[in-house]
């Protein structure tokens, strides 16, 4: 349990009022979830915990899985202020994401703002391994984009969401045979090398480079779907279901290789409705009241195939990232310095002249020494007079 001040109201009877107070969310703690926190996703909050306990109990037996889910609260006065909710990216756990931050309603803009940044700042701080945090936010967000800003977060893509009525697919065309040119798959684990290098083509390089996803973890993440391949064998389309959490929703992902954006059309609309035609083979309850695709910005020809489909643009959405390399690079760095400072000291012989300092940052420390009284300069080691 962590203290730390707050900017909560004072009560009248007294001027003090206790330091919020963080701490993960325990089973316990369900009942106080009110629908003014958590709105209707009290099943799902209580599923992941419920999930999180036996994880963390299988990560100490087993190493090598996905490091389990944060869910941390944070409390005033013994009522539950606000939630968040933290998942890691990747199997290493060197990319956590901020899945979900819940706020109290009826409290002021300014303790939920206060609320929300001690959450966001005390997950980052307890979160194992990380070196990259992601959030998302809508760029309309007065409250979450400023603190997230304050936190340290900075935005890395901006995105339009567009929401599809599974209602509105059934008149969609479909076609038993793959377009012209290309080989219908359905997914298969062995599969994922492939999709991540279909991944890799389609993700602007610096949020690659933060991801560092694996095949593995496509594997991991792929509930199913349909793939298109190209007649040199590499895949030119993936439309799937992926899961951030096997007690998550599933999420509909569609990626095009940029060099087959011509499937953009009537070709990649009858595949869409395929996928979601097959969704109860993989597992897929489509009882779901829309599917969100999203759009980075400058891919317009992507963009005119969404409205085409008539879809409903919702807006637009915000990926900000936080790097902290450099707090977990600096103290080896600093030992590995002081190793090469204290190292030669150490060895050298008493009452001799000294070794030279090898973490000298004036090139090799053999051409500073003077060989003679006047101050002339030693020869290199190797070099012939």
């Amino acid at each position: 349990m962590t203290p730390v001040q707050d900017m909560l109201p004072q009560g009248p009877a007294t001027g003090h009022q206790p330091p919020l107070k963080l701490r993960s969310l325990a089973i316990a703690d369900l009942g106080g979830l009110t629908g003014d926190l958590i709105g209707d996703d009290r099943t799902l909050w209580s599923r992941v915990l419920l999930a999180t306990v036996r994880d963390r109990w299988l990560g100490r037996l087993l190493p090598g899985r996905q490091p389990a889910p944060l869910l941390l609260t944070a409390r005033h006065n013994g009522m539950i202020q606000g939630l968040v909710m933290a998942l890691a990216d990747n199997r290493s756990g060197s990319c956590w994401s901020l899945h979900k931050l819940c706020l109290a309603e009826p409290l002021p803009r300014e303790s939920r703002r206060t609320v929300a940044l001690a959450l966001v700042r005390h997950v980052i701080a307890v979160a194992p391994k990380a070196r990259c945090w992601f959030a998302r936010c809508w760029t309309t967000d007065s409250l979450r984009l400023p603190l997230l800003r304050e936190a340290g977060f900075q935005p890395l893509l901006q995105q339009s969401i567009w929401r599809l009525d599974p209602a509105a697919t059934t008149g969609w065309p479909r076609t038993a045979t793959a377009p012209a040119g290309y080989r219908r798959l359905l997914w298969d684990r062995s599969q994922a090398p492939s999709l991540l290098h279909l991944d890799n083509a389609t993700t602007p390089t610096q949020l690659r480079h933060l991801l560092e996803s694996s095949s593995g973890d496509l594997r991991q993440a792929t509930v199913g779907g349909v793939l298109l391949e190209s007649h040199r064998g590499e895949l030119a389309a993936a439309l799937r279901f992926q899961r951030l959490h096997p007690q998550l929703p599933p999420r509909l992902s569609v990626v095009v290789h940029p060099g087959h954006e011509h499937l953009y059309g009537p070709p990649l609309q009858a595949e869409l409705a395929r996928l979601l035609d097959l969704a109860p083979r993989f597992g897929v309850r489509m009882n779901a009241k829309d599917w969100r695709l999203r759009c980075d910005q400058g891919q317009s020809r992507r963009q005119q195939w969404l409205a085409a489909l008539g879809l409903d643009c919702l807006g637009d959405e915000l990926l900000l990232a936080r790097s902290i390399w450099r707090r977990q690079l600096h103290p080896a760095q600093s030992r590995v310095r002081h190793w090469l400072q204290e190292a030669p000291r150490q060895l050298a012989p008493r009452g001799g002249r000294p070794i030279p300092d090898m973490s000298s940052a004036h090139g090799s420390p053999w051409r500073q020494r003077r060989c003679c009284p006047h101050g002339c300069l030693a020869l290199d080691p190797g070099t012939s007079p």
